[in-house]
């Protein structure tokens, strides 16, 4: 069985659309096909219970041919083939028989017979008998409103047949003979529009979840290849997308995991260039170092070894910027407070104003209770601990750049911190003279400096703030900038509070 299942689905698989319009296209022609055939089949039963409804009203004109003639002798011995001409089974009773008083363990409805339309011949009483249902008030109105005897039997016998049940009509004769008259066909038991309807409309939900599930699968594909440009967008190294699904989904992978592995031989041929002009540049830079210190001029040898620590700054800082010194460090969870608070210590051991205000303490009010209690705040004592999993040694890189950033323009840091459930937030202040508005957004791109206090007569290699938002984009968090009232630059950095358990 499974090896059958196998090769029907190898078969299906070998004529299936390889594109994805195809695909698609073929989708919306099977479920077209689906609903069409659905369609076709309600269609069908409207037309059918049509057709029985008028063929029932036509037999109510041989029902009255039939009351007629059943007290007339001549007729009666043929009365039975003569029902069973138009498929009904007719069954003579003798007036003393009491079998049908519950035919179908129920009492029979009576319809009341006009007073107009009695004559000679006319039947007493005429009963239906249902096995479950009865005639509606509005339909006994409808044959009781008739002109004449022929009418009135067409239009019981079309509303027996409209409501769908199995019934037998019981007609007394004046002499005491009963008609007990079935139709196997006509006044049988069949499925009410009602019930049709919801069927039908079962049907096309279903159709349509089992479509949308379709769509959703043929999908998938693309959702894969989204989650891994998601996942991994930032990785050259990671693993491959599987080149599957319709056409379009294959080369899109292709090209994803192409692009990948050029960007991959990219970034190894620039930090092999950088090493080599590290190597290169470094070499040059020592021995003009222990040359200067030859320089008998004090104030000459000072000011070389000023240029000379320039440059090496700058090299240090343009090969951090362009390597990819971020992902080669491992990400650890690590007490984000402490490390903040390390860096801020450093700075205050050496006499450098920073300051550092960590979070405050949680809090929490009582609950009343029937033994008292009220709404009086409580905090827990000590200091706070907030968790994060980061690359700690690149956020003390950021974070070093900003507070000698507010340092050598503002000539004060001020470092707070707060969390919330999602985020952890550090604010970084100094007493400086800000950013114009129009340069916050360009300061933090590569070599990109602003006019005034933060010229390049001030030093800084222009890289500061580039590397800083390199570092926060690879933590997903986000920096802003925002000009103090009067004086001073709030720089805010907001990090995802997340939590990576250990293997």
């Amino acid at each position: 069985m499974a090896d059958m299942f196998a090769q029907f689905s190898d078969y299906l698989r070998r004529y299936k659309p390889r594109t994805l319009g195809g695909r698609i296209f073929m989708l919306m022609m099977l479920g077209g096909v689906i609903i069409a055939v659905l369609s076709a089949l309600a269609s069908y039963y409207v037309i059918e219970r049509n057709e029985r409804i008028s063929r029932a009203y036509t037999l109510g004109f041989t029902i009255r041919e039939l009351a007629r003639i059943a007290d007339n002798p001549e007729f009666e011995a043929n009365i039975v083939d003569i029902a069973a001409r138009d498929g009904m089974a007719l069954r003579i009773l003798p007036a003393d028989d009491l079998g049908t008083l519950l035919l179908f363990s129920r009492p029979a409805q009576h319809i009341a017979m006009p007073v107009r339309l009695a004559n000679t011949g006319w039947p007493t009483s005429v009963k239906v008998h249902f096995l479950r249902g009865r005639l509606s008030s509005e339909q006994r109105a409808t044959i009781e409103a008739t002109e004449n005897p022929s009418l009135f039997f067409a239009e019981l016998s079309r509303e027996m047949a409209r409501l769908g049940l199995e019934a037998q009509l019981e007609i007394m004769m004046p002499s005491g003979k009963r008609l007990l008259i079935s139709h196997d066909e006509l006044w049988a038991s069949y499925s009410s529009p009602s019930l049709v309807f919801l069927m039908f409309l079962m049907g096309v939900v279903a159709v349509l979840a089992v479509f949308a599930a379709l769509a959703d699968l043929l999908a998938g594909p693309f959702k894969k290849l989204t989650a891994a440009i998601i996942a991994h967008g930032d990785e050259v190294d990671g693993p491959l997308v599987e080149e599957r699904g319709p056409t379009e989904a294959r080369s899109m992978a292709a090209a994803y995991n192409d692009l990948r592995e050029r960007i991959s031989r990219m970034l190894g041929d620039r930090t092999r260039m950088l090493a080599a002009i590290s190597h290169d540049l470094r070499t040059p830079s020592t021995r003009l170092r222990l040359r200067a210190e030859f320089i008998e001029n004090d104030e000459l040898r000072e000011t070389v070894l000023r240029d000379l620590d320039e440059m090496d700054g700058l090299l240090n800082d343009a090969l951090d910027f362009l390597g990819d010194w971020i992902q080669k460090e491992e990400e650890r969870t690590v007490d984000f407070v402490s490390v903040l608070e390390a860096i801020c210590d450093d700075y205050a051991d050496l006499g450098r104003p920073v300051s550092f205000d960590g979070p405050q303490p949680l809090q929490f009010s009582s609950v009343h209770t029937v033994f008292g209690g009220g709404d009086e705040p409580h905090s827990f004592d000590g200091k706070r601990s907030i968790r994060l999993t980061c690359r700690p040694g690149t956020l003390k890189r950021a974070f070093t750049n900003l507070i000698e950033n507010a340092l050598k323009y503002g000539h004060r840091a001020k470092v707070s911190l707060e969390a919330t459930a999602d985020n952890v937030l550090v604010t970084i202040r100094d007493e400086g003279p800000g950013i114009p508005v129009e340069h916050q957004d360009k300061v933090f791109l590569p070599f990109y400096r602003v006019e005034g206090s933060r010229a390049r007569s001030t030093g800084g290699s222009g890289l500061g703030l580039s590397i800083v938002k390199t570092v926060i984009d690879a933590h997903d968090g986000r920096i802003s900038l925002r000009n103090m009232p009067g004086k001073g630059l709030e720089v805010t950095i907001s990090l995802p509070r997340r939590i990576i358990a250990p293997n």
